[in-house]
């Protein structure tokens, strides 16, 4: 179903926000107002009073911040829209304008005693800003003086256009493309690709799954030049921010904020390189059940049974979730109700929308989910995934005061994928029918190849292509693609075909434009997730209720510390990569192979 033909229900309605454009026009003037007052403050914040006043104006300019940024998800839905385009350049003008008014803050309060900072906010009944402090206090050396932080708060804007001009390339200028399937022309949209890469016939379809594979990139590979240089620009920026605020790499800038060692970043990737066997057993598998001559990279997500695959309507979705949850307790279901609420969710995909999933929470705001519906198992399982940070955000929320209510993603993603095992299970143990049993496992251990295996291949591709600028290296197309090629190999590629591996697609992960040294986190947080579940099943369920309680209170790793994961311990990724093996035993249990 497009978005167009759903019910009103099924869309986010942000009236309860503004009623219009010029409604949030009119509040977007508060920021600067707000900004101003602070700028007032400029010189003075060795005041007790004025320091006081300061942490008050900047929890206002959160709020107001925090509903404007939320209207403008609407833009989300539609690229193409020049009205939400409009105000979303307005609110990056006035963002610059309120980032240059208070640059001051930081270098200002880094001249002051911390200690002296904590009697303050002690006094005045603000110990949940204490935490903030700290942190800020940690990065002392990596902030400049306020003149230098003022300059480069001007420059932020035109410094940071690359990611604009990545979303339009991306988004606003895509194209439909049409391809003839089973005897009729159709939309290449997300659903059909999924439908052709799962359930095209695995010999005679080879050969038309690399063509469909190769046009539904094409986005990227007819403009390699122009992503290859959008990312080097955003490279080339990190190389100057990191040397300009005094770190030694671009990695090591992004994992401070964290308080992650780049000891853990190296472990990750070589555990996953050791143990890449899990990964080419399984496809191997996939070769031999279908008498595949040739394995090719489009041959991944095909199914091992010839059945169609179950469908799920957006209605069911929600009834599955809700009961495979249930057994987390009353408190979990109370927040799952707000987190369902109509409105709240963005399910159907559409032609300017733009594609995956994500929940977003802001403050005093309760969190939305956007997603592209596609009837299949992938959109029930980014269902339970994505309603898993919303309810996060719901715990934290009710249990810690601003801003301790705010959680770092490398703690998001442990509350979402704890909800995808949960399902997985659920689903499982519901079916005794031979075939449903194959499909699930079989989409099971292709999420945890694609959760873990993947992402840490991502991470090391990125990482390479941001020392590589470091080092002076030209980043053009050509040595992406070569750096995105060799990484895969060393990441169990080259037991595929080489014959559908030319097509330029490393553009389509988005996080490389986005969010650089992001993707790491997704999976050593399944990793966490499936410990968090290994101690839910025996009976320490009280672990993940307290760990969604704790938001942001304290630092990421001691928080998944309390929780018995520690990430430089080799021994706490071995759970989850026995797990892969141990679904695919089974898988050649139920097919009596091997």
């Amino acid at each position: 179903m497009k978005r167009s033909e759903a019910q009103s229900k099924y869309k986010w309605n942000f009236e309860n926000l503004y009623n219009s454009i010029e409604e949030w026009k009119k509040d977007s003037k508060k920021v600067l107002d707000i900004a101003k007052n602070i700028a007032k403050l400029k010189g003075k914040l060795k005041n007790k009073d004025c320091f006081v006043e300061l942490v008050k104006l900047e929890e206002q300019l959160d709020e107001v911040d925090s509903k404007l940024s939320r209207y403008l998800h609407l833009y989300d839905l539609d690229k193409t829209s020049e009205k939400l385009q409009e105000i979303d350049s307005i609110y990056s003008n006035i963002s610059q304008q309120a980032d240059v008014l208070t640059s001051f803050v930081v270098p200002e309060t880094l001249e002051l005693d911390l200690n002296y900072i904590i009697d303050i906010l002690k006094n005045n009944k603000l110990d949940n800003y204490i935490k903030c402090y700290i942190d800020l206090f940690d990065c002392k050396k990596h902030i400049l003086k306020s003149e230098e932080e003022e300059l480069i708060s001007k420059l932020e804007q035109s410094r940071s256009n690359y990611i604009d001009l990545y979303e339009s390339l991306t988004y606003a200028d895509s194209v439909e493309e049409k391809i003839m399937y089973e005897n009729k022309e159709i939309t290449l949209d997300t659903t059909a690709f999924k439908n052709i890469m799962q359930n095209s016939d695995p010999i005679k379809d080879q050969e038309f799954r690399k063509k469909v594979w190769d046009k539904y990139f094409l986005r990227y590979s007819k403009n390699k030049h122009t992503y290859a240089k959008i990312y080097e620009s955003i490279l080339l920026k990190d190389k100057e921010d990191f040397n300009l605020r005094n770190y030694k790499s671009s990695i090591s800038m992004y994992l401070n904020s964290d308080k992650v060692s780049e000891k853990i970043y190296e472990k990750l990737i070589s555990t996953g390189k050791k143990h890449i066997n899990a990964f080419e057993d399984y496809f191997l598998f996939i070769k031999e059940v279908l008498s595949l001559n040739e394995i090719y990279t489009t041959d991944r997500e095909l199914k091992l049974v010839n059945v169609e695959t179950k469908k799920y309507s957006v209605e069911e979705g929600i009834s599955i979730v809700k009961e495979a949850l249930k057994e987390l307790g009353n408190e979990y279901e109370h927040n799952l109700e707000i987190a369902f609420k109509d409105h709240m969710i963005d399910y159907y995909e559409d032609v300017n929308k733009v594609s995956g999933a994500y929940s977003s929470s802001n403050y005093n705001l309760d969190p939305i989910i956007l997603m592209n519906w596609d009837d299949q198992f992938s959109s029930l399982n980014t269902l339970a995934h994505e309603i898993g940070h919303s309810v996060h955000s719901l715990f934290a929320n009710d249990v810690q005061q601003y801003p301790l209510n705010e959680y770092p993603i490398i703690l998001a993603e442990v509350a979402s994928t704890f909800n995808e095992h949960i399902l997985f299970d659920y689903l499982l143990n519901k079916t005794n029918e031979k075939n449903e049993k194959i499909l699930l496992i079989q989409q099971r251990i292709f999420d945890l190849i694609s959760t873990f295996y993947r992402q840490i291949q991502f991470a090391e591709f990125e990482h390479i292509a941001h020392q590589t600028v470091a080092k002076g290296e030209v980043l053009n197309a050509s040595k992406l693609e070569e750096i995105f090629k060799s990484v895969e190999n060393n990441f169990g590629y080259n037991i595929f075909s080489d014959k559908d591996r030319k097509t330029y697609n490393w553009p389509y992960i988005s996080h490389f434009f986005y969010s650089p040294y992001y993707v790491y986190k997704y999976a050593i947080d399944i990793v966490a997730s499936f410990k968090l579940y290994e101690d839910f099943k025996n009976n320490k369920k009280e672990n993940i209720i307290n760990f969604l309680k704790l938001g942001g209170s304290k630092d990421p790793l001691v928080a998944l510390k309390q929780v018995g994961v520690d990430f430089e311990d080799e021994n706490v990724y071995l759970p989850l990569i026995n797990e892969i093996k141990n679904l695919l035993k089974q898988l050649k249990t139920i097919m009596k192979r091997g």
